[in-house]
């Protein structure tokens, strides 16, 4: 699933500049030419960044970051500005901005803020019954720098698949007494295009995956115990890949 950008600017040509650049990054892209349409937009969509002007006719960046605001409270915008006073930039700061860009936006570190953000919003979903193996996974992801949501059963893992949109998914195939194809069904019918890492402390479970999965539904398989580097390493990758 590609991440998705809404680009906001009263100026189409920088619209289009933007927009072309993170399309060529991957993303995909939707656009406004106000403050007016940009919130009607979000209010229609899902978007995992909003990239917006400040300073525009009409309903300025800032007063469109509020009203999304109020109704998604947990929208990302990042804003940028040539103009904008200083009180405008601390208001949109004070309501949780992700950050506000001078113009003109050096563009490499536009991305890499894209980036950043893109991986926050995005969890990593953990999928596991041992409440002790939770625990300290999470911890250490969340040290590695990745935001962590877990689950112990599958039906609260669907709910958090739809809610989070999770970067990817570690399960443990072996969840209670669902067989490895329907476990990963679950998650695959949710959300199929979810990069998915399973794992197991059974020796012969990688055998069982490649015997009852199709390759293309598994994105790395890891034998317990691994090491903590094999996690994050393979979920950087997973990153960066977008």
């Amino acid at each position: 699933m590609k991440p998705r950008a809404l680009v906001v600017d009263d100026d189409q040509a920088m619209v289009k500049t933007l927009s072309d650049l993170l399309r060529l990054k991957g993303w995909e892209v939707a656009t406004a030419f106000s403050g007016d349409a940009a919130v009607k937009a979000a209010s229609n969509e899902d978007f995992d960044v909003v990239l917006m002007d400040v300073k525009m006719p009409g309903m300025d960046g800032v007063d469109a970051f509020k009203a999304m605001k109020a109704a998604h409270p947990d929208i990302r915008v990042v804003l940028m500005t040539a103009y904008a006073g200083q009180d405008r930039i601390l208001e949109a700061e004070r309501q949780g901005v992700v950050r506000v860009l001078p113009k003109p936006v050096d563009l490499p570190s536009l991305l890499e803020l894209m980036a950043t953000t893109l991986g926050e919003q995005h969890p990593v979903l953990l999928i596991d019954h041992d409440a002790a193996f939770l625990k300290t996974m999470s911890e250490v992801l969340r040290l590695s720098g990745f935001e962590v949501v877990v689950a112990q059963d599958l039906f609260h893992a669907k709910h958090l698949l739809l809610e989070r949109r999770p970067l990817a998914v570690l399960l443990h195939v072996h969840m209670g007494a669902s067989a490895v194809r329907e476990a990963v069904a679950v998650v695959r019918d949710v959300s199929p295009s979810v990069a998915l890492i399973l794992y197991s402390g059974q020796p012969d479970a990688e055998e069982e995956i490649e015997r009852t999965l199709p390759t293309e539904w598994v994105y790395a398989y890891l034998q317990k115990p691994f090491a903590v580097e094999q996690v994050t390493g393979v979920l950087h990758d997973i990153r960066r890949a977008g």
